[in-house]
């Protein structure tokens, strides 16, 4: 016999030996349980990142444990895999203790470095501004001759719908960051102002025949910068850098805010980088013109409209099946329809630009946007009581609602549609339906409403179904002490005449002085009358029932046809009688209208 068989013989019995004791301790069976159901937890972690319900760090947690857990299921079944007790030996209690600064170790490391735990972050919330909520400021143009405006607009606007998706993020609309435009306010007044704790701004420049975006993300306390990020991309196709910007700085982002950023394409795009490039140019135009609007150049703004659809119009030959052009025309239609002088002209535009509805419309039939572009029309026409039969009105009124309702079926987030709606729905005595659509336009952009008709929408719908503590708030969110309004002040006169708030004469008494100048002229006379009448009804609850009743006389002698031609102080009156509970000359003056 060799010399080495015995050798080959012990280490035959070795392996088997060894194979036999991990069979017996169940080590491959408890191993593969662990790795099966591990690999399924981490991978359901996984998906709940993909639907933004856990940050992304809780991914890389989970992977490290799933990892240090396959060597300590390893070594606990080698100790304890045999059935019955057995007690812990020394070396199995510092084996596992290894591994578990180990994992604690390498967790921490990835908590601290991920951003949403940042001192920044940390100091964002602890001043109330939550670094969640992102304001994407318009990016600056940095070409020579000022020729890349179009494309730092359209970069922003496409990161503003991208990431309005994110349900983990709360967005400010193009309407909120608009006045913002100009670069000359410092970051952290913006958010201050937007109370917001993440900015991005960014900056485009052209760089021979290729263009350089670079996007920074601004700590919104300090307005210090937290993290740049650029990239280079050929002017020749506009399209790419579209795409690729919105993907990239979805990445961006997400290492920044820790939370699962995800950017679907929201709005269809163009196939041609002429068109799209196009609509761009229409679009800065359009908020130019709506600039010289606010100060009162209308001619310049009107140019501006005539170019801007003109331009529009080559967009359209460039791509005859791209839709967005064409809603554009139309609403550039609608706005020429609103500041029309005489009533032949507003037909005119609102005619032009219900055309331009339908031919969307014969592109796509349940395009939201096409849909509340002819249903605004429409609606708008019935307003100005353009057709003459009341059958035509009715059928008008009708198919305005129909459109409408169908356009925020569609896509929710049409905040203009819903305010649109919220109006007929209190033309047509709907008061509930009315409230609720203002609800949700104030909802889906809250900065929208800059002349506060949504909210006076909100705090009158309120009072009339009486959901008055809901009143009182929308009440005094629409006070401003900057820009006073008088039809908050009217609400809350109104609501000093119900059990929502006591009844304060002085107040009632300023309020109501307030309206000889807050009120616009042509109505002055009405709303002073108004007020005068609510101010009775609070005397009456405050126990001045002589003040009161000599109050509403003086202001009824005054009431004339020319002033309320529609009878609407007379109900106001009747309820004020009430209050003095004088139930029978209300009734009385209600009879005879």
């Amino acid at each position: 016999m060799s010399h080495r068989e015995p050798y080959r013989d012990y280490r035959r019995s070795s392996r088997n030996g060894l194979w036999a004791e991990l069979k017996k301790r169940r080590v491959f069976q408890l191993l593969g349980i662990f790795i099966v159901f591990g690999f399924l937890v981490v991978e359901a972690i996984d998906l709940a990142i993909g639907h933004g319900l856990l940050p992304e760090i809780a991914y890389q947690i989970a992977l490290v444990i799933y990892l240090f857990g396959i060597p300590g299921t390893a070594i606990a079944s080698w100790f304890h895999g045999e059935k019955g007790y057995q007690k812990p030996k020394l070396i199995e209690v510092w084996m596992h203790g290894f591994m578990l600064v180990g994992a604690v170790g390498i967790c921490y490391g990835l908590i601290s470095s991920d951003g949403t735990l940042t001192a920044a972050g940390a100091e964002a919330r602890g001043t109330g501004l939550d670094p969640q909520r992102v304001a994407v400021l318009y990016f600056e143009d940095h070409s020579t001759n000022g020729e890349l405006g179009y494309l730092a607009d359209g970069l922003t606007e496409t990161l503003i719908d991208q990431l309005s998706q994110s349900r983990s993020l709360d967005v400010i609309s193009r309407n909120g960051v608009a006045p913002f435009r100009r670069p000359s306010i410092p970051p952290d007044s913006v958010a201050r102002a937007l109370e917001v704790g993440s900015l991005v701004v960014g900056t485009v420049e052209k760089r021979d025949e290729s263009v350089r975006v670079t996007a920074r993300l601004v700590d919104g306390v300090s307005g210090t910068e937290v993290r740049r990020w650029s990239f280079d991309a050929p002017m020749s196709d506009l399209l790419s850098i579209e795409y690729f910007f919105a993907e990239e700085a979805a990445l961006f982002l997400r290492d920044r805010l820790g939370d699962g950023v995800s950017m679907g394409y929201r709005r269809a795009t163009s196939s041609s980088p002429k068109a799209w490039a196009l609509v761009q140019r229409a679009e800065r135009l359009l908020k130019d013109a709506e600039q010289y609007i606010d100060e009162d150049a209308h001619t310049i703004g009107s140019a501006a409209r005539v170019v801007a659809d003109s331009i529009l119009a080559l967009a359209e030959l460039a791509d005859p099946s791209w839709i967005e052009p064409i809603l554009l025309r139309g609403e550039i239609a609608d706005r020429r329809a609103r500041l029309a002088h005489d009533h032949a002209e507003y037909e005119q535009w609102a005619r032009i630009g219900r055309a331009h509805a339908e031919r969307a419309l014969s592109l796509d039939p349940n395009h939201a946007r096409a849909l509340e572009l002819r249903g605004t029309l429409d609606y708008c026409r019935w307003v100005c009581r353009t057709p003459p039969d009341p059958a035509d009105a009715d059928r008008l009124i009708d198919a305005a609602r129909f459109d409408l309702e169908a356009a925020t079926r569609l896509d929710p987030s049409l905040a203009r549609a819903h305010s649109t709606l919220s109006h007929l729905y209190y033309q047509i005595g709907d008061v509930p339906a009315a409230v609720l659509s203002a609800r949700r336009a104030y909802d889906a952009d809250p900065y929208l409403d800059r002349d506060n008709r949504i909210l006076f929408r909100l705090s009158n719908g309120s009072l009339d179904v009486e959901l008055l503590s809901r009143a009182e708030r929308w009440c005094e969110e629409g006070v401003s002490p900057s820009l006073p309004d008088y039809r908050f002040a009217v609400c809350h006169l109104r609501l000093m005449t119900t059990p929502a708030a006591q009844p304060n004469v002085d107040i009632a008494q300023e309020l109501v002085a307030n309206l000889d100048t807050l009120a616009p002229e042509d109505e002055r006379a009405y709303w002073q009358l108004k007020g005068e009448m609510l101010y009775g009804g609070i005397l009456a609850r405050a126990g001045l029932p002589d003040s009161a009743r000599s109050v509403l006389a003086r202001a009824r002698s005054r009431v004339t046809r020319q002033i309320d031609p529609n009878r609407e102080l007379i109900a106001v009156e009747a309820y004020m009688l009430t209050l003095l509970g004088e139930y029978e000359e209300a009734v009385a003056l209600l009879t005879r209208g």
